[in-house]
């Protein structure tokens, strides 16, 4: 019997395989690049704001939390400055004295307490002022986080805190606004020369005019 001669196969190296698929993105080196919030202008203006609290011991995480509310609210407002009317550095500053400022003190400055108190400050809530601060000095904050954290329940941080915040001030919901009377209409006065009578029958004569044309609308309607 004969044995079927040919060529010995060559092996491929890697070059040789045909490359599918979009190319690999070239190999960046250094630091990585920082994010929009991060540059020296939200630097700036964060330090401004924590200055101005006499708050001077704060975490880098912390910080990025708050500059990116910054960030945020900028870009809203760049992008309809109508509908998004409110400063970012308003929404800090209010995060800022309703964590530091009420019994929970400084010490509770965390990221997820932040973010936990963040999603509590409802226009409904915060309109009230002291009495919503007054509020908060009942949350225990870092206690309700240790409790949750015991639990596995730690991202229901938010959840917890608006509950007890609900207990204390009622459910978020803007007062109603009084109804406006309607402005009582005007006498007409009749004009120069003319008696007060024949003004009167002049009025009556009008207003029979308008429910005549009125219900010959209406009957005109249910004939077609």
């Amino acid at each position: 019997m004969g044995t079927a001669m040919g060529r010995p196969r060559k092996a491929l190296d890697d070059d040789d395989i045909p490359k599918r698929g979009r190319p690999r993105a070239p190999e960046k080196f250094g630091p990585p690049a920082p994010l929009p919030y991060q540059c020296k202008a939200y630097v700036a203006r964060l330090q401004s704001i924590l200055d101005a609290l006499e708050i001077i011991e704060l975490g880098s995480d912390e910080r990025n939390f708050l500059r990116r509310i910054l960030w945020r609210a900028d870009r809203l407002r760049d992008l309809d400055p109508k509908r998004f009317t409110s400063r970012g550095d308003d929404r800090v500053i209010m995060l800022l004295r309703s964590i530091a400022e009420t019994t929970n003190g400084v010490a509770a400055l965390t990221l997820p307490v932040m973010r936990a108190v963040d999603d509590c400050l409802l226009d409904a809530w915060t309109a009230r002022g002291l009495e919503f601060l007054d509020a908060l000095d009942q949350v225990p904050m870092l206690e309700i986080d240790a409790t949750l954290r015991g639990l596995g329940l730690q991202e229901h941080l938010g959840a917890a805190i608006r509950w007890r915040l609900a207990e204390i001030l009622g459910p978020p919901v803007a007062a109603p606004q009084p109804a406006q009377k309607p402005a009582p209409k005007k006498a007409q006065m009749p004009p120069t020369g003319a008696s007060q009578a024949g003004w009167e029958s002049a009025l009556a004569i009008q207003k029979a005019n308008r429910l005549r044309r009125a219900k010959s609308r209406r009957e005109a309607r249910m004939a077609a």
